[in-house]
This record gives C-alpha cells, structure tokens and sequence, in this order.
C-alpha cells in the first residue's frame, strides 16, 4: 500500500512523532522521519527535454490593468534571440485646452484691454526613464543608475513616432462579448512618421535630466526654458515635426475630435514608439506618473493695450493611457544552442518541454511500498555560454493542453518550498535552477493523479506567474512575460554527466522484517 505525504504545518515541526501501525507512517514537509522501520533513499530519473515553439506572448494590459514593465530598445546576446521592443499606446484626453486670443478686464478696470494671445512652441514625445537615485556628483547634481538596462548602452538606436492606424479595441472584434487581446507580434498601421528629425537615434543615458525648450513671444522675441521632471529624474526627448503636430493637435483642441476620450480615441488611435537596430541596449519604463507622454509647450503673451505685460510659460500634457501594448520583434540567435543543452528566454524567447516519469517509470514506483519525501527537477546551467545576464527565477507548469496550460500544485500548496531560483556555486557563479515538484509527483505515484502531463519550463515572470495573489490561487497560466533575459541549460544527454536534467526523488520504504 502506498502512503501519500502529509503535511502538517510548520509550527508543529517540533511536536513531530511517529505512528507505526498497520504499516501506516507519516512524514513532515521535506524533512524525512527517521526510525527504526524505514529506511530512506533516493533515486535519480531520466528526464527528456524538447524545444517548445513559442511564437509570441499576450502584450496588452486589458485584463491586468498594466503591464508592469513596457520594454523599449534592442536587446542582442548572441546566444539568444535578438530583441525590438517596441510600445503601442492610446493617449489620454486633456480636458478644454486653451489655444485661442482671449482679452479680460485690465487692472485699470477698462474692458478689452488685455489681451492673452497662445503661441505654440513646439512639440515633443517626453520619456521618463525608470531609474534610481545615486549619491550627488561632485559638483552636487544628482547622479542616477537606470534600472535593469541591458545590452550596450553605447550604441545608437533608431526611435521612430508613427501615429498609429489601428484602432485599438477593448472588446474582441470578432465576439463583442469577450475582452479583446493583443499578442506581442500583432502588427500596427504606422500611418505616418512624426519625428522632426526622421533619422533620430538615442542611448539611454542616465545623465539626461533636462531639455531646453525655445519659447516664442507674441512679438517674436524667444528666450530659454530648461525642462526638468519632479525629483530631476532622466528622460528622454524626442521633438516631433511641429508643423505636422500643430495640424494634428494644436488647430484642433476646441473642435469634436478633443471633446471627449472616445472622439479623440476614434480621431487619433495612439502613438507608436518603434525601435530599431541590430545592437543596442534596453531599459523597461512604466506607466502611470513617469508613463510617456506628448508635450505640448506654449507661451502666453499678456498684452495691455499693446504694451507686453506678463509672459505665461505651460504645456499640454497627453499621456500614454487606456490601452498600452507591448511589440516584440524577434529575429533568431548568431549561435544556436549545443546538441547537448537548450535555451530558455524570456519575452518570446523559447520555453522548453520536460518529460518525466518515461516509460515503465510511475508504475515502477507505484508498485512499491513508498512514502515519496522530496521531488526535485534540476536543471545545471551551460556555463559555455553566456551567464552574466540569466534570469533569476524560472518557472515549470503543466501543458494540460487547455489554454495556456496550469500551475502545479507546489507552486500553491508549497509556495516557500516550490523554488525555480537561480543557485551559484561556491564562487558566486551561476550553476541550476531546482524546482520542487513534490506534492505533483506524490499524487501521481499514489494514484491521486493519472494525468503525467508534459511539463513546460519558462522565464518566470513577475507578477503574472505568481500562483498565489492576496491569498488566492490563481492556477491559470498567462502567456504575459516582459522578462527578456535568457539562460542555456544541460538537457538530458548523457555527455553531460552528473550535470545532465534530472529528477531526483527522495522516498522512504518499511524495512524487511
């Protein structure tokens, strides 16, 4: 008879006792009870990996509210595919924006004597880096680190503004009943381009804390505004052709097409912030008060009959809102992965199929008088490949072939035993990843379970890989991942040795009378 693992909680730890009757025992957690009846043992299973073909990952934020990172730039590690990523976006509607001459009472009580006249300076797309404060400089500036950049931060890349032609939909076309979706390969009509500078390249450059605006007077004459954002934060400016944004924007703020978020919706269908290259490097940026944004900079000339008084500087401020998709464009790797290992990558990268328990293997164990104590799948890094930028967490989910597949049950039942971590070896050099997978296999090997389904192996993903949210369990799998680093692992070969992929499990049997 084969008895199933139960799992007291941790509290009781020190209360532990065994019961030894009818053959029945008990074991805690992980931790094997040790008496004179059992012994313990472990064996070590073969386990078959396979490529698993992934073309592109949900990239809108319909149904999660935001994505929490929105990659911009190029990514290019040899060893993976390379990365342009690229954001898609609706702009929020400012209400009633003034662009017109309008005259007031002057101080002197004389009416129609002061007259303000608008004049438009110019128009930029403004992009808040996400990024973290440093020590002062020096000279006393404040000094910035910009977060999870990747890649050569040295090489120029193209930044293209298209005003974007496909409307964006929150319901599904096709079944207005249902949310709409967006995968990170769906294409976009790029309408026109509205760079003032066509040919525009950019780095990412975390010394990049302001931008000097040219303000035009009523009069003609110009002075200099120095731009910078709360807390003096980096950011990056791309000025857009203002004859161009003055038709589009500026002319038309008192007509339909701005009274409401739906007509400017249906009038202007968003940006597209597309990028470009074969090298580069790559920041994440967010939404919310550092989403990107279209600035509108104006000045107001105060005029008492004639006689400048007063200069007013302001702008217009359209942020990235409503709906927000990502674009990932995916070219495949200079250096495929050796006959003896696998590559996984976030994005859409590559996953990886793990088989387990081949063959005569579960009936094998079921067969025998077994108490399962520990099931671990571990997978060793291929250090011949590049290791300085992997993923610190990935993710094993079951392919049930319904959707996108679903949790196993450690990553819920388990949460602070499930792992997946990243593990170094003694000098701080990345080595596996081991993922516990002890409640899945015990059902199995008990009969609790009949499905061994393929298991799928990815980059985990903040946020939406998580199986327990406010202590609910969500065990769905979502295609979103925004993660984009990637590691090569040893598959099974066995020229890979002891560092091969394998699944280790620990059991304990009665012992021979």
């Amino acid at each position: 008879m084969i008895k199933k693992i139960v799992y007291l909680s941790v509290a009781l730890v020190s209360l532990l006792f065994v019961i030894s009757c009818e053959k029945d025992f008990r074991e805690i957690g992980v931790n094997v009870i040790s008496n004179n009846q059992f012994d313990t043992k472990q064996i070590t299973l073969e386990v078959i990996v396979k490529d698993s073909i992934l073309e592109a990952v949900r990239a809108d934020n319909l149904a999660i509210g935001s994505l929490s990172e929105y990659l911009l730039g190029v990514y290019n590690n040899p060893d993976y595919k390379r990365i342009e990523a690229s954001i898609i976006g609706q702009l929020g509607v400012v209400v009633n924006p003034q662009t017109v001459q309008n005259t007031t009472e002057a101080e002197s009580g004389d009416e129609e004597d002061l007259d303000s006249i608008y004049v438009f300076n110019e128009a930029v797309l403004e992009i808040p880096y996400t990024s973290t404060r440093l020590e002062n400089e020096s000279d006393g500036k404040p000094k910035f680190r910009l977060d999870s950049l990747l890649g050569n931060s040295s090489i120029p890349m193209s930044l293209e503004v298209f005003r974007n032609g496909t409307f964006l939909n929150n319901l599904n076309p096709g079944d207005p009943t249902q949310q709409n979706s967006y995968m990170s390969d769906a294409t976009y009509v790029e309408s026109e381009l509205l760079n003032d500078d066509p040919g525009f390249t950019y780095t990412p450059d975390p010394t990049d804390t302001l931008y000097v605006v040219e303000r035009e007077l009523s009069t003609g004459e110009t002075f200099e505004e120095t731009i910078k954002l709360t807390n003096s934060i980096p950011f990056l400016t791309v000025p857009l052709n203002k004859t161009r944004m003055k038709e589009l924007f500026w002319d038309k703020f008192s007509d339909t097409e701005f009274a409401s978020q739906s007509d400017l919706n249906n009038y202007f269908r968003g940006i597209i912030l597309k990028t470009k290259g074969t090298d580069g490097s790559m920041v994440p940026l967010s939404l919310g008060t550092n989403a990107p944004r279209l600035k509108f900079y104006y000045t107001i000339t105060r005029l008492d009959e004639g006689v400048v008084k007063d200069t007013i500087v302001g702008n217009y401020t359209f942020n990235f809102s409503g709906i927000v998709n990502s674009q990932y464009k995916m070219t495949a790797p200079q250096n495929a992965a050796p006959s003896n290992s696998f590559a996984i990558q976030g994005t859409a990268g590559s996953m990886a199929t793990i088989n387990i328990l081949n063959g005569t293997e579960l009936q094998d164990l079921r067969s025998q008088n077994i108490l399962i104590n520990d099931a671990s799948l571990v997978f060793s890094i291929d250090t011949s490949r590049d290791t300085t930028k992997v993923p610190s967490r990935l993710l094993i989910f079951k392919n049930t072939g319904v959707g996108d597949g679903e949790q196993i049950e450690d990553s819920y039942t388990e949460q602070l035993f499930f792992g997946g971590f990243l593990g170094d070896d003694d000098d701080g050099k990345p080595k596996d990843y081991t993922i516990r997978i002890t409640d899945y296999i015990s059902n199995l090997v008990s009969g609790d379970s009949n499905e061994n389904y393929p298991l799928i192996l990815k980059v985990y993903n903040s946020r939406t890989d998580a199986a327990v949210v406010n202590n609910f369990v969500q065990t769905q799998i979502n295609s979103y991942n925004w993660n984009p680093r990637g590691v090569t692992l040893l598959n099974h070969s066995s020229v890979n040795g002891e560092k091969r992929a394998k699944l280790i499990i620990s059991y304990s049997e009665e012992k021979a009378n």
